[in-house]
């Protein structure tokens, strides 16, 4: 029988449910805040994480769009990052015309394509425009002008033109990837996957070799939740270039949602020596041991994300993983810091457990009931308020909690997952089972589920149950990945 490792964790966590869907609004206002200070990198990277929450948060997908790096060899391609207002400018270089093109191209059709390059650095799209169809007009041939044509379109926001430019150079040049590129993050931006897929496909097609649309395949399966998918994507671009910083950053990602966390921890720290000051990669090196148990590193490397960043969403993670390592004096105090800014139920849930834990029955109850009033739908905040009740003795107090808990009606795949917890706490197992069964039968996609009732079996010792829901997770979610490995070649 495997040893419970994660998901004895996992269970012990069923009691203190996550809040990561109540602070989507959060770590995409942090985004914001970076982008806004020109710090585009750390805006990619918050982006990232709001998208491993949720995949489907259009304005997120949205803002990623806007701010995919670019190479820096290449012509306008991918320069929607500078709608972030970037203050250096000179760093977004644009390719001349190649050496070997110049002699079918006439010398106007260069230099107006130059002048364009220029305007649109600057910023002044109109004139940009004007100097790209000059070129065009000299020389209809000149596809890198037509893509540049489109980019200064995108700019404007003027889709429909820029989708038109961008279709035009790549008719005009069967082994030029960039408008291919350039046109799947239009209608990623639109918000057509089918389109999105299909023209990086092509770009992959055009030039089998070009690190920058692997790392894009595997934004593309991130975006729709298929993590398994993306990591060969994300391996592919590092292994065509090991000093492209993004897809580390996204591997690591896609191997923490797909449970790999020792694999996490090692492309984190590859990622770490690229941006030694990211406090995000950070956090995400504490969420990975806390996760694995290691209390201690993780409140270490949080405690590095702070210094970096001291924001109260990270003071939050720190005060899970003081709570979960038993300091609960330590996490109790970083919740009463943070809870004036986050009035979250799922903070005065925190807040009632450490004073159970503590034994301030009284301020326990308080905070439960706080809890309750902000949200009267968690099944897991009646349950630790009964637990209070039960502390003290109050008998009447206890059942009535109780059975308030146990009269609640599942909504999302946690409250299946707490339902289940409060039935094999109390005795009654075979309930416990059948409610992760029903979760299971309603949120057929959540993993979280499988884990919890694979967990249970493993505690129950129910081998034939432990092997089927450990089959269902293997076909389910990771049919698709491919055994990959690269190097870290700096």
């Amino acid at each position: 029988m495997k040893k419970w490792g994660f998901l004895l964790i996992l269970f012990v966590f069923l009691i203190v449910p996550c809040s990561a869907n109540e602070l989507v609004d959060d770590y995409y206002d942090i985004a914001q805040n970076y982008l806004e200070s020109g710090d585009t990198t750390k805006a990619l990277e918050y982006i990232d994480y709001v998208l491993m929450i949720n995949p489907r948060f259009s304005k997120a997908l949205q803002l990623k769009t806007r701010l995919l790096p670019q190479e820096s060899n290449d012509d306008l391609s991918r320069a929607a990052m500078t709608l972030s207002k970037q203050k250096n400018l000179s760093d977004l270089a644009i390719l001349d015309i190649p050496r070997t093109d110049k002699l079918k191209i006439e010398n106007n059709s260069d230099y107006y394509n130059k002048q364009g390059k220029q305007f649109y650095l600057n910023e002044e799209y109109d004139s940009a425009i004007q100097s790209f169809f000059r070129a065009v007009s000299v020389d209809n041939k000149n596809y890198i002008a037509y893509n540049n044509l489109g980019m200064a379109y995108w700019m404007k926001n003027n889709l429909d033109s820029a989708e038109k430019y961008f279709k035009k150079a790549a008719a005009i040049s069967k082994t030029y990837p960039q408008p291919y590129i350039n046109l799947a993050l239009l209608y990623k931006q639109r918000g057509d996957l089918e389109k999105q897929y299909s023209y990086l496909k092509k770009a992959l097609d055009v030039n089998p070799t070009n690190y920058w649309t692997y790392y894009l395949l595997g934004d593309y399966y991130t975006s729709i939740g298929d993590y398994p998918a993306s990591i060969p994507y994300y391996v592919d671009s590092i292994n065509l270039n090991s000093n492209f910083a993004p897809p580390y950053l996204a591997l690591a990602i896609a191997d923490f949602k797909t449970d790999k966390y020792e694999q996490s921890i090692t492309t984190l720290k590859n990622y770490i020596e690229f941006n030694p000051n990211s406090d995000f990669a950070y956090s995400m090196l504490a969420k990975n041991y806390y996760i694995l148990g290691e209390y201690l590193t993780a409140k270490k490397y949080m405690k590095t994300a702070i210094k970096l960043n001291p924001t109260n969403i990270y003071r939050l993670e720190l005060a899970k993983i003081e709570y979960n390592a038993g300091e609960y004096s330590n996490a109790l105090l970083n919740l009463q810091i943070i809870e004036p800014e986050y009035q979250y139920p799922e903070i005065y849930n925190y807040i009632g457990l450490c004073n159970l834990a503590l034994k301030r029955y009284e301020m326990a109850i308080i905070n439960f009931n706080k809890a309750i009033v902000l949200d009267s739908k968690r099944a897991i905040y009646y349950y630790n308020l009964a637990q209070c009740y039960k502390q003290i003795d109050d008998k009447n107090n206890y059942v009535k909690y109780m059975n308030t808990a146990l009269q609640v009606t599942p909504v999302l795949y946690q409250d299946y997952i707490d339902l289940s917890c409060i039935y094999y706490n109390t005795g009654k197992v075979n309930l416990a089972i059948k409610m992760l069964q029903d979760g299971i039968q309603a949120n057929p996609n959540s993993k979280p589920l499988y884990l919890a009732l694979l967990n249970l079996y493993d505690r129950l010792d129910d081998q034939a149950g432990y092997n089927y829901i450990k089959s269902e997770i293997e076909s389910r979610f990771n049919t698709d990945e491919k055994k990959k490995t690269f190097k870290f070649n700096k």
